[in-house]
Parts: structure tokens; C-alpha cells; sequence
């Protein structure tokens, strides 16, 4: 009976735990390197969750209309050690977000660095598996110079 129990406790835990390990991706499962987008606006709201934070930008069309955005960012823990904390970007601040937009289209994208008003700028993006080396990372080893080899 005991190990019944055991086993029955093993796998509800096992069983409860996928979801989230199934939510996390790598940039190139979701994201498209080849799609930079830059969102521009105030944040109207934060989700400080895991495995990845969200910043929502009201973006300011062309046409003058005004589209909400959600810009993922690297997990709470990786942004704590950037130097972004759960109150240092009050909803209401004006920001420029500089990223790559979700490979369905939709308002959606991977944000590589958070700009502020007074030129501060914080890397926020996730890094891995597909995410651009476009010098943003500033854990990414220098590209290589022309004619060097970057060793992959």
C-alpha cells in the first residue's frame, strides 16, 4: 500500500510539472530572426512569471491607431541579474523595445534590449537555441572578424 501511495505521489508530481516544462522553448521554436521589429510606447502591464517575463508596449501605429504588444523576455531570475527587478519599470514607462517578432504574426515578439527615456538601455532578451548573435548578449563571445573563424 505504501509504495502504491508512493508511486501515486511520484507521478501526480511528474504529471503536474509538464506544463511548464512544456511552455519553455528556444527563440528559434517560436521567434523569427529574420522579422526585427521596434516597439515603441508605454508599458501597461508586467508579467514577472516563469519561465519567461512579459512586458505589454502600446505601440503607436502609423495610421496613428494603437496596438498592444507583448514582448517576451528572458526568465525573473536572468533579469534580476541584468539589473531589471519586479518594480524597476513601473507600468507607464515609456519605452523602446527592440526585438524579433513571433514567426504567426501575431503581436508578439522576443525583446532583445528595453531602451529608456534617459538613453539607460538593459538587455532583456533570452538567449539559446536560435536566438540571433546580433551583439545584444553581452554573455555572446564577439563575432568573429572577416576571414576569422567563429569555431561552429
Amino acid at each position: 500500500m505504501k509504495r502504491t501511495l508512493c508511486t501515486l505521489a511520484v507521478a501526480t508530481a511528474l504529471t503536474l510539472a509538464a506544463p511548464a516544462t512544456q511552455a519553455h522553448h528556444a527563440f528559434g521554436a517560436e521567434f523569427d530572426p529574420n522579422r526585427p521589429i521596434l516597439i515603441k510606447g508605454p508599458v501597461v502591464k508586467i508579467e514577472w512569471t516563469n519561465p519567461h517575463a512579459w512586458f505589454h508596449v502600446e505601440h503607436t501605429n502609423e495610421d496613428g491607431t494603437k496596438t498592444v504588444w507583448m514582448m517576451e523576455a528572458g526568465t525573473p531570475n536572468t533579469l534580476l541579474r541584468r539589473g531589471i527587478h519586479r518594480n524597476s519599470v513601473p507600468v507607464g514607462t515609456e519605452v523602446v523595445i527592440d526585438g524579433y517578432q513571433s514567426k504567426d504574426l501575431s503581436k508578439r515578439g522576443n525583446g532583445r534590449n528595453m531602451t529608456f527615456a534617459n538613453g539607460q538601455s538593459l538587455f532583456m532578451g533570452s538567449s539559446g537555441t536560435g536566438a540571433p548573435r546580433d551583439g545584444a548578449d553581452p554573455t555572446e563571445p564577439p563575432r568573429p572578424q572577416q576571414g576569422e573563424s567563429d569555431g561552429e
